[in-house]
């Protein structure tokens, strides 16, 4: 959208705006109750609201300041296409900053798995953490004392968190050198 501009670019920006209105979990709520539990669809659902999301934003950004370097105006005196100057020029400037990113945002989507099984909307064949806490509460644990069903979940979640974090934060270091410094 930002090399091609016009109405593209004015596309996918409305676009952006409506989804970042939208509330994500009241959705994947309502795709569990009226569609499918399954782990796919709310995946699916996910991922095309996460397409649009908010973090289009910071990439639009990345990639107006890639468009306006040097070498693309290079690129285009030469006759380089567009295709060619979209995925061999502008991409791998911008994929060493969105694969920290990316890897940071998984622990976000892994807790709203396991708020959806909590809920009890989570898949049903699946065993995932949620899932686990949610039997864990139906079947009273919590009243008879077996608060390991319930802590040992919840620890491995933010443990997993945690990791990813710490994994996002190092990758960032590693891909962005004016981090390395500090």
């Amino acid at each position: 959208a930002v090399w091609f501009g016009g109405w593209v670019d004015n596309v996918i920006r409305r676009i952006n705006e409506v989804v970042m209105i939208l509330p994500l979990l009241p959705i994947l709520i309502m795709v569990g109750l009226f569609y499918s539990r399954s782990i796919w669809a709310i995946l699916g659902v996910v991922i095309l609201l996460g397409i649009f999301g908010s973090g289009i934003l910071s990439y639009r950004s990345m990639f107006l300041q890639v468009k306006e370097s040097g070498y693309i105006d290079a690129a285009r005196a030469y006759g380089a296409s567009s295709g060619r100057i979209i995925f061999r020029y502008m991409i791998p400037k911008v994929v060493p900053v969105l694969i920290p990113g990316f890897v940071t945002q998984v622990p976000s989507f892994v807790f709203l798995e396991a708020t959806l099984a909590v809920l009890g909307l989570g898949d049903p064949i699946l065993p995932t953490w949620g899932k686990l806490m949610n039997d864990a509460y139906t079947n009273g644990a919590l009243f008879t004392g077996h608060y390991y069903w319930v802590l040992e979940p919840a620890v491995l979640l933010v443990i997993t968190g945690l990791g990813f974090a710490m994994l996002g934060f190092a990758l960032d270091r590693i891909f962005n050198p004016r981090l390395r410094g500090l």
